[in-house]
């Protein structure tokens, strides 16, 4: 036995086995139908070593998720700034931003899940009217045009490119500084053009933003704190 827990996905359909180690340190074995548990069991023992290198990462590097209390002066970020929660009692729902508060309006100003929804839905527009203008400014100097742009709560990705031309972002990179951002907007509409992650998908993202390999170290480094 290898001594690690995970979990096995089998598919007719695939002819190799690999391993995914999710950030909160989820491990599955994705498989073909005809592996055995015991073959499955002495491959991931092979690959202890590996395994734990990347369960150290995760739990030692990696910057964690610390779940938002939604309580007065609490720090919420934007675009990579920090902005002071102030719940103000309101017979209107509204959350702006002051200076370098964050001001919530609110009926329920001491319902922590009242207010999640409403900083969350704010979070989610801020993040669709700012993207669009960056998807705007780089299909000026691109050339690459998406059918459609929106916004999704995505749990383990950053955005997704369809290939009818959709482009949807996931709302909480409105968190990272906006050369990280940016870094997902021209990763998406790269896809345009390539719907893979050849070497000629990678050249296109590099002529766009030469330094995109210290955004990807940024989100490996710091995505798991970009929530509320």
């Amino acid at each position: 036995m290898s001594g690690i827990s995970y979990n096995i996905v089998r598919s007719a359909r695939r002819r190799t086995a690999s391993i995914v180690i999710h950030p909160d340190n989820r491990i599955d074995v994705r498989a073909p139908s005809h592996l055995s548990d015991s073959h499955i069991d002495a491959w991931v023992a092979s690959k202890q070593p590996w395994i734990e290198k990347k369960l150290h990462f995760n739990t030692h590097s990696r910057r964690q998720h610390q779940p938002k209390t939604f309580r007065q002066g609490e720090r919420f970020t934007l675009l990579g700034c920090n902005y002071a929660l102030s719940v103000e009692p309101s017979t209107r729902r509204q959350v702006i931003l002051n200076g370098y508060q964050l001001v919530c309006r609110s009926p329920l100003p001491d319902h922590r899940e009242a207010l999640r929804k409403q900083i969350t839905a704010w979070y989610r527009q801020y993040a669709a009217r700012y993207l669009q203008q960056r998807v705007e400014h780089y299909a000026q100097l691109t050339g690459l045009t998406p059918t459609l742009t929106g916004i999704k709560n995505y749990r383990s990705r950053w955005g997704s490119c369809h290939i009818d031309g959709r482009i949807y972002f996931n709302w909480r990179i409105i968190m990272a500084p906006p050369h990280i951002a940016d870094y997902v907007v021209v990763h998406e509409m790269c896809h345009l053009q390539h719907h893979n992650h050849s070497p000629a998908f990678w050249q296109l993202v590099a002529s766009i933003l030469p330094d995109y390999r210290e955004a990807k170290k940024w989100f490996k480094l710091n995505g798991l704190s970009l929530d509320l």
